[in-house]
């Protein structure tokens, strides 16, 4: 039997510690990418939801928000975090361009997300309220004007859309794709509401974005004259992927239906003011965050179940594309619940 002999590194001892030093330096070095991990979900039946002004029915069980845990663009992310968490099956690993846009700060970030989390509270109400039978009028408000913009010293926060180019509109998104055929250098002419009588017509030069797009330098938001007072309170929480299930907690609360019924129920999803149900980010983060919870049932956007290939066992999914859908879903009795696949509503 041959001896087996210990074999001598080639690289000269000076190559081999410049080697290790920027091995060591690759995990220690700041990276470009951010971490996912399943956040705690928050249950809207108690205080979170309150209702003021109209007859408020009790509630059984929970019906939770879930959410995703983001590092900010802010945070100093070296490899060592990155290689941990794609060994942790629970976090997920993502470029932070896919997350944030370039050069956005963590203060940016924050209030883009509150800014969003305000505009789904109110699509909310006003898409729980119209399919509760209640008349919704909604107003297009400026909540905000972009300094750099041509807008700042034309238009101001509180002023309420009247017309664009002579054209009326309902939505903010509307006048987006109406911004889509127009070029940066180009005039629009804007009427506004201010102070809520007068009446003030401005003619205002678009800016350019750095995709060469044309905007006003505006943020827009539906403001309604609701019946009475809903107001939807969460801790650090933001974004736009809670409105489904506000929708349904504010169902809820003002109907004899009982639709959660003692369940533990948890769900996301974006929502308009017609009830469509839209598609979110961190899908699966939030399966595991509601099972950890003790949900068995998690509502979810019918557009992300392209994105969703691993159910918790003992959670059933069920995918929608509307309120209507969902309150329908939670009407039917637990048997008939039982009987689905684990993720159903995803073949409509």
């Amino acid at each position: 039997m041959k001896s087996l002999l210990p074999v001598k590194s080639s690289l000269p001892t000076r190559s081999r510690l410049i080697f290790i030093l920027l091995v060591i330096a690759a995990f220690l070095i700041p990276s470009p990418y951010v971490i996912l991990s399943p956040g705690n979900p928050q249950n809207v039946l108690g205080s979170a939801i309150t209702i003021s002004g109209t007859k408020v029915y009790p509630t059984t069980g929970e019906l939770s928000v879930t959410s995703v845990l983001v590092t900010d663009p802010d945070s100093y992310i070296t490899g060592f975090d990155v290689l941990y968490a794609w060994i942790d099956k629970n976090r997920v690993v993502l470029p932070r361009v896919q997350v944030y846009p370039e050069g956005e700060s963590a203060a940016e970030s924050i209030k883009i997300g509150a800014d969003e989390m305000s505009g789904s509270q109110i699509n909310a109400t006003a898409a729980a309220l119209d399919y509760l039978g209640y008349e919704n009028k909604a107003k297009l408000m400026i909540v905000e004007v972009n300094k750099k913009s041509n807008a700042i010293d034309n238009l101001k926060a509180g002023d309420q859309i009247i017309s664009v180019d002579d054209k009326n509109f309902t939505t903010s998104a509307q006048i987006m794709d109406y911004l889509d055929q127009k070029k940066p250098g180009q005039f629009i002419s804007i009427k506004v509401i201010r102070n809520g009588s007068e009446e003030v017509s401005r003619k205002i030069k678009l800016s350019a974005r750095d995709d060469g797009s044309a905007y006003i330098g505006i943020n827009i938001q539906s403001q309604f004259d609701f019946p009475f007072d809903v107001k939807i309170k969460l801790a650090e929480t933001g974004g736009p992927s809670g409105g489904l299930i506000f929708a349904l907690g504010i169902v809820e609360k003002l109907n004899t239906a009982q639709l959660v019924n003692g369940r533990l129920i948890a769900g996301t999803g974006t929502i308009n003011k017609k009830g469509e149900v839209g598609p979110i980010g961190g899908i699966e983060d939030k399966l595991i965050g509601a099972k950890r919870a003790g949900a068995t049932l998690f509502i979810a956007p019918i557009d992300n179940c392209i994105d969703i290939t691993h159910i918790p066992k003992g959670l059933q999914v069920v995918a929608v594309s509307t309120l209507a859908q969902a309150v329908t879903l939670l009407k039917k009795p637990a048997q008939a619940l039982a009987k689905l696949p684990a993720l159903s509503g995803c073949s409509n």
